[in-house]
């Protein structure tokens, strides 16, 4: 839920949409987010009893596409320094541990960085509400429109990514490579 939640929230702000639900009705937006859930999410997951996971993936994005949960993509995004470890974190140390796919997940995290570099992809400020927000400036400012700078800035808070992730070469590729995406190609070319 949480996962899913925030990267359809920081790909989808940067993708122009407000809210959550117009996030989830966008295709390409779904098809990663359905993907992410099934490929990379599901795996790491043992069901309690009585539970079908894959019918409790299909509620939620259909909850996610409810225009009466009028949930706003920025609101959602807020505090991603401290949601970030929670929500996706987990399931890319579980999913590197077994040696399985983190493409997702790494967008998600790659849509984090952009959102949090306080640019969107038409160059209009984002009003990012985050603990952290000034180190962000910070980095975004250091690296002067360069994204591997960039990437390599935040992935280098432990505070969010701790040591581990922080020096993991797998995960440090997976998402330099799609941070570098979406800073040259956009939100809906690199989807």
């Amino acid at each position: 839920l949480n996962g899913s939640h925030s990267t359809l929230a920081y790909l989808g702000f940067l993708a122009g949409h407000e809210f959550i639900w117009q996030a989830s009705a966008d295709p390409l937006l779904a098809t990663l987010i359905e993907r992410l859930m099934a490929e990379e999410v599901l795996p790491t997951l043992a069901a309690p009893p009585g539970v079908d996971l894959g019918a409790y993936c299909a509620k939620l994005v259909e909850r996610f596409r409810n225009p009466a949960l009028p949930h706003r993509t920025q609101q959602i995004a807020m505090d991603g320094s401290q949601k970030l470890p929670q929500r996706l974190l987990g399931t890319v140390r579980d999913r590197i541990k077994t040696g399985g796919s983190i493409a997702h997940l790494a967008l998600a995290v790659a849509g984090w960085i952009r959102y949090a570099s306080g640019q969107d992809d038409a160059g209009k400020p984002i009003a990012v509400a985050d603990p952290l927000a000034a180190k962000f400036a910070s980095i975004a400012t250091a690296a002067r429109g360069n994204a591997a700078h960039v990437a390599d800035g935040f992935l280098a808070l432990t505070a969010v990514f701790g040591a581990d992730l922080a020096a993991n070469a797998v995960f440090r590729r997976a998402v330099s490579r799609d941070v570098g995406a979406l800073f040259r190609d956009g939100v809906r070319r690199t989807l």
